[in-house]
């Protein structure tokens, strides 16, 4: 503030000596003049008019000056109140779609149910039991929740929903669940790009065992490569259509055989499983 006060006070001291060298110039003029008639009305007026254009002119030179100064400091102030605003706005819009994917998550499990969705129950992996035969779930959730015996269970991996297996027994606050890998359970499938179907199931030796899929004409081997996705068909009353089972790792064809087997990878890490969700379909009937 101090030195803008000092520059007006310069400007002033110009503008005086300014119209000092004008009068000095002016009177010389006239001096020089070889008029024989001189009026010093006349040569006044004219000398005040001057003075008048020179001190206008010098003031308004500088008071632009000044002026584009200091909307200059205030344009930038803007500019830079602006600028913050945008990074804010930009953290704000950052935040929201962080926000907004932690709700969709939450969503999901929690079961939430959106129209035209199958209502999904979720629930936390106790342990599980295995013997030589069969391999087994165990959830926290049962009866008190509405789960019955044949509804399948699913859990997520890479925001795509895949197969578990399904629900075998019931009790009041917990539910056994069947793998898909065990080898009695038989899943209407097919691959999701060539819509080729046929039935999958577990070899039952260890829960990370591959899978099998049958059933698929030798025709097709051509058509069908490693990393091809295989579905859900939804050809029975259990299974959804589209919850994601496998990839194919193997292909195989025996000469005595009609049809393809195919070797699938599940999707669902069965050693890192921690949660699941029940879909509630009508299923199978309990048996009593």
């Amino acid at each position: 503030m101090f030195g803008f006060t000092a520059f007006r006070k310069h400007l002033k001291e110009f503008a005086v000596f300014f119209v000092l060298i004008i009068i000095c110039l002016s009177m010389l003029a006239y001096s020089g003049s070889q008029s024989e008639t001189f009026k010093p009305k006349k040569a006044g007026m004219d000398l005040l008019s001057l003075c008048q254009r020179g001190i206008a002119y010098t003031g308004g030179f500088f008071t632009g000056t000044v002026n584009s100064i200091a909307e200059l400091h205030t344009l930038r102030k803007e500019y830079q109140e602006l600028t913050k605003q945008m990074e804010e706005y930009q953290f704000m819009e950052k935040n929201y779609l962080e926000l907004f994917r932690e709700n969709q998550q939450l969503k999901r499990q929690l079961g939430y149910l959106e129209e035209g969705e199958i209502e999904k129950i979720s629930a936390t992996i106790l342990g599980g039991k295995t013997n030589n035969l069969f391999s087994s779930i165990i959830i926290n959730q049962g009866e008190n929740k509405g789960i019955r015996k044949n509804m399948p269970v699913i859990a997520y991996s890479s925001e795509f929903p895949c197969l578990v297996g399904k629900v075998v027994e019931v009790s009041g606050h917990s539910s056994i669940i069947k793998p898909l890998t065990d080898r009695s359970l038989y899943i209407p499938a097919r691959l999701q790009k060539l819509r080729y179907e046929g039935l999958v199931r577990g070899s039952g030796a260890e829960m990370d065992s591959p899978l099998t899929m049958n059933y698929i004409s030798k025709r097709m081997k051509n058509d069908i490569a490693e990393g091809d996705i295989v579905v859900t068909s939804g050809n029975n009353d259990i299974y959804p259509e589209n919850i994601y089972i496998g990839t194919v790792s193997g292909i195989s064809a025996k000469e005595y055989e009609s049809s393809l087997e195919l070797e699938l990878q599940p999707f669902v890490d069965f050693h890192r499983l921690k949660y699941v969700f029940v879909l509630k379909v009508t299923g199978e009937p309990d048996e009593k």
